[in-house]
């Protein structure tokens, strides 16, 4: 019994010690925690207050800059933002619309742009009062660059408004809608219902282009010439080539359109000199094309 009672007493004694370590133990974690804490509380405080003065100085350089540019009135950048403004004219305007618009024209479009036709010889037809899928399809092959009417295409003034409305919508391109002659089958002035061009002083195979005044404001795109070429198919292309290289922009073929348009693309396709020609062509003629937007 004695025996038992001592192992009892180590065994006290034992936790008692066991106590004393593990109270020890905590009172130097909460000791490291609590020095950890002040050190990190320091450390976040320093780096505050170096980036408040950061700040202050920045701020005070800005002030000190901006005060210096209100006292020698340097204001470069927004004189210099409004002369540009101002030297952006309507000249620069009207460039910048015709180069949007034959930009990414493959070679196939740029010609057939050169050329001008009437509806019947686009579309194979006797006599065209309309304007459906066959003018769709026609135009997206042969992109022309215009399409010129007469009297036997007006049947009323409805019916040739409607016209020229399907095929404005059925084109990809801009088109010169030209009255050749019939203006005296309209109650109105024929710009009234989308014709924007009268062919005028037609001599010795060549017309002189004439916009319409109330269009353009009375402007004439001078130097836009229109060749009328006329005679055997298989000449035509040959004919068409040697007029504009001659100076006529724009070819105005009745019949036969078709065949001239692949000789002429025959010819200039891959000839970086005609390509480059071709392009100055279609210049002037948007030009002319683009100007009705400008005065309007």
């Amino acid at each position: 019994m004695a025996k038992k009672k001592k192992t009892t007493r180590m065994s006290g004694r034992e936790r008692r010690r066991k106590r004393r370590v593990r109270n020890q133990i905590l009172a130097y974690v909460t000791l490291v925690v609590f020095i950890l804490g002040v050190a990190a509380g320091i450390f976040f405080a320093g780096r505050f207050v170096t980036r408040w003065i950061s700040d202050k100085r920045h701020e005070k350089q800005l002030q000190e800059e901006m005060e210096e540019m209100s006292q020698t009135g340097q204001t470069e950048p927004e004189t210099e933002e409004a002369e540009t403004d101002a030297a952006y004219t309507d000249d620069d305007l009207m460039a910048d619309m015709v180069e949007a618009s034959i930009a990414g024209m493959p070679i196939e479009d740029r010609v057939a742009g050169l050329f001008l036709t009437t509806p019947e010889a686009l579309t194979d037809v006797d006599n065209a009062v309309r304007a459906g899928d066959s003018t769709k399809a026609a135009l997206a092959q042969y992109p022309v660059g215009g399409l010129v009417y007469k009297g036997s295409n007006i049947q009323d003034a409805d019916q040739f408004q409607k016209m020229l409305t399907d095929t404005i919508s059925a084109s990809k391109c801009q088109l010169f809608l030209i009255l050749e002659n019939g203006a005296e089958s309209l109650p109105e002035d024929p710009s009234v219902y989308g014709i924007n061009m009268e062919f005028a002083d037609q001599g010795n195979g060549t017309f002189r282009t004439v916009t319409l005044p109330s269009l353009l404001g009375g402007r004439t795109e001078e130097g836009l010439v229109t060749a009328l070429i006329e005679g055997e198919e298989a000449l035509l292309a040959d004919a068409c080539l040697e007029a504009w290289q001659n100076g006529a922009h724009l070819l105005y073929v009745k019949n036969g359109v078709k065949a001239a348009y692949e000789g002429m693309l025959e010819r200039i396709q891959g000839d970086a000199e005609l390509e480059a020609q071709v392009e100055e062509s279609l210049t002037a003629i948007y030009r002319v094309k683009c100007g009705s937007a400008l005065e309007g």
